[in-house]
């Protein structure tokens, strides 16, 4: 599904009370099987291996989906106007570092946000894929098996802080199209966006004075904390960023490994 896709609203989508019905049944079905089911009888005492040839290897998968959504939900808390959300009893408290206050309207680097010098790092020859018995679950592109020549690159020491992000809001980077690919471009004109989603404005028009979202508040912002941006932001800021000494891009899953 795309961002641009709004179809998506012409969806019939049940009720809140349809909802909370199903997970209940759903999670009585799970409970059932992981209690009840007899290919999880440990009789001999030996531990059961849960591989993809048995039956219940489906509840894995089940597993990792619903992690996948748990990401996914955290983000669109996060984009719910703050009246409708709650903190759950049981949440975890913000980091201390949010308590800080009197932030810098404008940062500087070595004060408000660490340097980020560029790392060299050794290229080498690596090996993707994992086998079909590996003891954890996988989705099917994680199997199989390929090698890999990754050449010399340059990664930043650290991870893009607010701080670095602000130079390129500042500088007009959300203004200026040539940074941005063309779905990039597009996606900024249907949101309307000037800097960051979870960047809310505290200052007069212009000013690029911001405080900062986090999922259940909001708190100053905290420029060495890493920017949270989408895609085509991240990809236009290296675009910016990009020197007479070195060109800019995003790490890969090769250079990741």
């Amino acid at each position: 599904m795309l961002w641009d896709d709004m179809h998506k609203n012409d969806m019939v989508w049940p009720t809140v009370a349809e909802v909370h019905e199903y997970r209940k049944e759903v999670y009585a079905t799970v409970v059932d099987a992981i209690e009840n089911h007899p290919s999880f009888d440990d009789k001999y005492g030996e531990g059961v291996v849960v591989n993809q040839d048995h039956p219940m290897w489906a509840l894995f998968m089940g597993f990792e989906h619903e992690r996948i959504h748990l990401e996914t939900s955290s983000v669109l808390f996060r984009e719910t106007p703050l009246h409708l959300v709650q903190t759950p009893a049981n949440w975890p408290p913000i980091h201390p570092s949010a308590a800080r206050q009197n932030r810098p309207s404008r940062p500087v680097v070595g004060v408000d946000y660490p340097p980020n010098r560029m790392i060299p790092v050794k290229g080498n020859d690596i090996d993707l894929g994992k086998p079909a018995d590996f003891p954890s679950y996988g989705w099917d592109n994680e199997y199989g098996e390929r090698n890999v020549n990754v050449p010399d690159f340059l990664a930043s020491e650290n991870m893009i802080t607010n701080g670095e992000f602000w130079n390129f809001v500042a500088d007009g980077g959300y203004r200026n199209k040539e940074y941005w690919c063309e779905d990039g471009w597009d996606w900024r004109k249907h949101r309307n966006m000037k800097w960051p989603f979870f960047w809310e404005q505290s200052g007069p028009q212009g000013s690029h004075e911001y405080n900062l979202r986090t999922i259940f508040q909001v708190v100053p912002m905290q420029w060495d904390w890493p920017v949270d941006v989408n895609y085509y932001e991240a990809q236009a800021f290296c675009r910016w960023k990009v020197s007479e000494q070195h060109r800019f891009e995003l790490l890969s899953s090769l250079n990741h490994q």
